[in-house]
């Protein structure tokens, strides 16, 4: 079977989460428009929003945000913030232990678009995702860096292969 008959068998709509890593905004110090224009485009495109948080650059906090979306039922969790090379950065390391499948191919991807748009700066991200499975479901975890350039061109991907991903996830 082909990638576009894949695609075609994939879930077209699905229910996500938008989690937020930043120390900032979880503060209020500054205002989460990374997270909002996520939540904007994936409503866009006719998926179901069943939460939005925004968390401190903090292990337990991240991972507790990621389970919480899991039992309100999300099927596809975008993170932003916590994938650069930083001490605080620590949403890889949180989420990564969680993951049944890590998608390297992602982060490539997202990398060599961001390289397109920002030149070499675009080995600091390390961005990543990858499938959780547990009570029978699967998950996909998206983790983009937290700039609203990465959220733009994360969500190009996403739209394009969540549903790709939940297929074969699933299986």
């Amino acid at each position: 079977m082909g990638v576009e008959e894949h695609k075609r068998k994939a879930p077209k709509k699905f229910k996500f989460a938008v989690i937020t890593v930043s120390d900032t905004a979880s503060r209020g110090e500054k205002e989460d428009k990374s997270g909002k224009f996520l939540i904007e485009e994936l409503e866009k495109a006719g998926h179901e929003q069943v939460l939005y948080k925004v968390v401190p650059d903090e292990k337990m906090a991240i991972i507790g945000a990621v389970v919480e979306a899991f039992e309100k039922g999300a099927e596809v969790v975008v993170t932003s913030g916590g994938t650069g090379i930083a001490s605080r950065d620590v949403t890889i390391e949180s989420l990564r232990p969680l993951f049944d499948k890590e998608l390297t191919g992602f982060g490539e991807v997202f990398r060599l678009m961001s390289y397109e748009e920002i030149g070499t700066a675009a080995v600091m991200t390390r961005a990543t995702a990858g499938v959780i499975r547990s009570s029978g479901r699967a998950m996909a975890v998206f983790c983009l860096p937290g700039s609203l350039g990465a959220a733009k061109t994360g969500i190009k991907i996403i739209l394009k292969e969540a549903g790709h991903v939940l297929k074969h996830g699933r299986e």
